[in-house]
């Protein structure tokens, strides 16, 4: 009795199997055939379909034909693919790492930090071709500095291209390339990417004597050249690594000996401004005092000198750059809680690509061990995220300090074979 059970059993499953091939067999098509190819659908709504899948399955998709290839590497599909949303290319967070004996890695979570507040950065995407110092990163491209040549990288398909090294009678002049800074924006009228590159001279009083100013704009043929600004800036030396809003850039600076001011350059028209900080504000450029930050869509400087004293930060908002004008707001923060909570020995701020959000850090920490950066954000007035850094040894060893910038970034599927 159990073997014909047993017999009925296999012939329902054999039944099932049968059928199941059968029906796929109706859908196979042959190759060449009018219903296999994308002949029929117009080029416009092809394009809104590919637009809204993963930058690597889009790219594999170059392999299809000469056409399909032509089309995702135009720069409208580009423009396209940034502009349409899709839950799998949320922004997700990155961070570069770098010492003094030019160690470097870049880190990273699959996760985006809007589904995962805490992300652990557990995967490695260094590769061949980066380190030097970090510039700035954007729209999934990734810029830094070797020497005198600037290197953009696409941080999805990893490509990597070398510009022309800036050429200056000021670096000739003196020895070393750390009189250089760049920066690297993205003119939204014109389409145009741009890095931006200052040279400066210091006398032996410590004072900015001259500094020149170059614009690379990324296409075939180009050339470092002079910016197209109406009014030589004064001679200044810039300080951090600057942040771009609607199209302006700003970057902290020295003018004079010791003066400080925020400098701003127009990426559209090539204008250069400064901005003078106030009075009462006694700003001063330096990592464990201030730094420009972005807060509610303004530019904005965060100085904490008070903040292990009296637990407060202050926060100076850029409210019209032309007349100078700046508005003031006092933020109270658990300062030693949160250094007795995350075992801080020092606390150190710096700022994120997010709105009203500070990173904070400590001074130094044991490279072998997992380390933590939480976000905080000033408006909620409390902790809303952290980032976790694994073990860094072997990559990097010693008891020196590490230089970290953390932004967050999404995939892109831009040639730089287009670019340069």
């Amino acid at each position: 009795m159990r073997l014909f059970i047993r017999l009925a059993v296999v012939k329902r499953l054999r039944k099932k199997v049968e059928g199941g091939c059968r029906r796929r067999r109706r859908v196979i098509v042959k190759a060449g055939s009018r219903s296999a190819t994308f002949k029929k659908i117009p080029e416009e709504v092809l394009m809104e379909i590919l637009a809204r899948l993963p930058a690597n399955s889009v790219t594999r998709f170059k392999c299809v034909s000469k056409h399909w290839s032509s089309l995702i590497s135009s720069r409208y599909f580009t423009n396209l693919f940034f502009q349409v949303s899709s839950p799998k290319r949320e922004p997700r967070p990155f961070m570069f790492l770098s010492d003094k004996e030019h160690h470097y890695a870049l880190l990273s979570t699959n996760n985006d930090f809007e589904a995962d507040p805490f992300s652990h950065l557990n995967q490695d995407l260094t590769f061949p071709g980066m380190g030097g110092d970090f510039v700035n990163s954007l729209r999934g491209l990734m810029c830094f500095r070797v020497g005198r040549a600037v290197r953009i990288c696409n941080l999805t398909t990893k490509q990597l291209v070398n510009l022309p090294k800036v050429k200056s009678n000021l670096l000739e002049e003196v020895e070393g390339d750390f009189r250089m800074w760049n920066y690297f924006g993205h003119d939204s009228v014109n389409d145009e990417y741009k890095v931006l590159s200052i040279v400066w001279e210091v006398s032996k009083e410590e004072r900015v004597v001259r500094s020149e100013h170059q614009v690379f704009v990324l296409g075939s043929g180009a050339s470092w050249r002079g910016t197209h600004s109406t009014i030589h800036p004064p001679p200044h030396r810039p300080y951090s690594q600057g942040l771009s809003i609607n199209g302006v850039l700003y970057y902290g600076s020295w003018v004079g000996k010791n003066t400080c001011v925020l400098m701003s350059f127009d990426l559209i028209t090539e204008e250069f401004n400064l901005i003078e900080l106030p009075i009462e504000a006694c700003i001063v450029w330096n990592t464990r005092r201030a730094n420009l930050m972005i807060y509610r869509g303004k530019v904005a400087v965060f100085e904490y000198s008070r903040l292990m004293t009296e637990c407060i930060l202050d926060l100076w908002v850029v409210e019209d750059a032309g007349k100078s004008e700046w508005s003031h707001k006092a933020f109270v923060l658990p300062s030693h809680q949160l250094m007795q909570s995350l075992c801080f020995v020092e606390l150190l701020m710096h700022n994120t690509s997010r709105s009203g959000k500070l990173r904070l850090s400590a001074g130094s920490f044991d490279k072998t061990k997992v380390s933590m950066h939480v976000i905080y954000d000033l408006d909620k007035n409390r902790v809303t995220g952290a980032v976790v850094i694994g073990s860094l040894h072997p990559m990097f060893s010693g008891t020196g300090s590490l230089h970290t910038t953390l932004w967050d970034d999404v995939e892109s599927i831009m040639c730089l074979k287009t670019l340069y």
